[in-house]
C-alpha cells in the first residue's frame, strides 16, 4: 500500500525536548572544555577534577553533557550516569539512581536491590563495593543540582570521598545559578575540589537564528517555515533570555496553527499567534531561571512593596540560615532586572 510523504515534517522528533543532535552549534568550545576535563581524569584517575556548569536555561548545558555522555559510552570505558535532581533530590535517591544505572549497564544479570527497608549506609556501601570490584569509572552528572541543596548536599561529600578509597569518580554539576554553593557547608565544598567551572552564556540573535535554521532544516519539509518566521522567532527567543526551548515549542505550536488554516506553510503571523496564545511563555521562562534562593526571596515580597531594611529583617526571621546582606542585595537586583524584562 502506498503511503504518502508527510507534507510538513521530515523528522518531528528533532523538536522534542530529549532530542540530542549530532552537532551542537556554538557550543563547541564548552563541549571541548568538558571533554578535556573528563579525558584527563580517564588518563590519570589519581588526579580528577569535578566540573561545575552554570548559565541561563535553554543554553545547551544539559544537551552538551548528554552529547558527551553518548560519545563516552561509544568510545571509552567510562560509566556515565545522568540524574535530574528536580526529580531525584535526596541522598538516598541519588545513590539508588547510580546503583540502578550500574546494574542496568554493567551488571544486567544482577537483581536490582529494592529501596524499601534499606538504610542509606547499606546502599552506599553496596555502591562502593560494586565500583571497587568492577573497576569502572563513573562520571555522574547531577543536573539542576540546586534542587539537591541543602538537604541532599551530603551525598556530594559521600561521592567525592570515594576517591580516598581509591575508587575514581567524577561529578558534573549543572545549575542556572552561579552562586548555588554559596551557603553550602564548607566541608562539602572542600570535598568537591578541585572543580573546573564552565560558564554558558545566552545565545546571541545570530546564533539563535542559525540554531533554529538547522532544526527547521531537519524537522520540516523544505519551504514549510518562512525565513522571516525564523528571524522573528530568533529575536523573540533572545528577548526571552536566549532559551532554545521557547523556539522549539513555538515552532510546534505554529505548525498546528498553520494546519488549522489549511496551510502547510508557517509564517511570521503563525509565530506571533503561537506566542500570543502562550502569554505565560516569557514569564515561565523567567521563573525557570530563578534559583531556589531567588524563589524564597520573591515569595516574601508583599504586593504593595517593602523597604529594604524591613525586608532584610523579615528575610532573616524566616530564613535565619539564608544568604547574607551582600548576596541578598545581589539577588534582589537580579530579580528587578527579570521584572523589567517581563514588561
Amino acid at each position: 500500500m502506498y503511503v504518502s510523504e508527510d507534507p510538513v515534517f521530515r523528522q518531528k522528533e528533532v523538536l522534542f525536548p530529549d532530542y540530542i543532535p549530532d552537532h551542537l552549534p556554538h557550543r563547541e568550545k564548552e563541549i571541548k572544555a568538558i571533554s578535556s576535563v573528563i579525558n584527563s581524569a580517564l588518563k590519570n584517575p589519581e588526579s580528577i577534577s569535578n566540573i561545575f556548569i552554570y548559565g541561563p536555561p535553554g543554553t545547551g548545558k544539559t544537551a552538551s553533557v548528554k552529547f558527551i555522555f553518548r560519545k563516552l559510552e561509544e568510545e571509552t570505558s567510562a560509566f556515565p550516569v545522568y540524574i535530574n535532581c528536580f526529580r531525584v533530590n535526596t541522598r538516598m535517591g541519588v545513590v539508588y539512581a547510580i546503583i540502578f544505572e550500574f546494574f542496568r549497564k554493567v551488571r544486567p544479570t544482577r537483581r536490582i536491590l529494592s529501596r524499601r527497608g534499606v538504610a542509606y549506609d547499606e546502599l552506599f556501601d553496596l555502591l562502593a563495593s560494586e565500583l571497587r570490584k568492577n573497576r569502572v569509572f563513573p562520571v555522574i552528572c547531577l543536573d539542576e543540582v540546586d534542587h539537591l541543596l541543602p538537604r541532599g548536599a551530603e551525598v556530594l561529600y559521600d561521592i567525592s570521598r570515594l576517591r580516598e578509597e581509591s575508587i575514581p569518580v567524577q561529578l558534573i554539576m549543572i545549575t542556572n545559578d552561579q552562586f548555588v554553593f554559596m551557603n553550602v557547608d564548607p566541608r562539602i565544598k572542600s570535598s568537591l575540589r578541585p572543580v573546573e567551572e564552565i560558564p554558558y552564556r545566552a545565545y546571541t540573535v545570530e546564533q539563535m537564528k542559525e540554531i533554529i535554521r538547522i532544526r527547521v532544516k531537519f524537522a520540516f519539509q523544505k519551504g514549510v517555515v518562512d525565513e522571516e518566521a525564523v528571524d522573528y522567532l530568533a529575536e523573540v527567543a533572545c528577548e526571552m533570555g536566549g532559551d532554545v526551548r521557547i523556539a522549539r515549542e513555538t515552532l510546534l505550536r505554529a505548525v498546528e496553527l498553520a494546519k488549522k488554516d489549511g496551510k502547510f506553510r508557517v509564517t511570521v503571523e503563525h509565530i506571533k499567534q503561537a506566542l500570543s496564545e502562550s502569554q505565560f511563555a516569557k514569564a515561565k521562562s523567567m521563573v525557570e531561571q530563578l534559583s531556589s534562593k531567588e524563589r524564597k526571596i520573591i515569595s516574601l515580597i508583599p504586593e504593595n512593596g517593602i523597604f529594604y531594611p524591613e525586608f532584610y529583617e523579615l528575610y532573616r526571621k524566616v530564613y535565619p540560615s539564608g544568604v547574607r546582606d551582600r548576596m541578598l542585595r545581589y539577588y534582589l537586583e537580579r530579580l528587578a532586572r527579570y521584572a523589567c524584562n517581563l514588561w
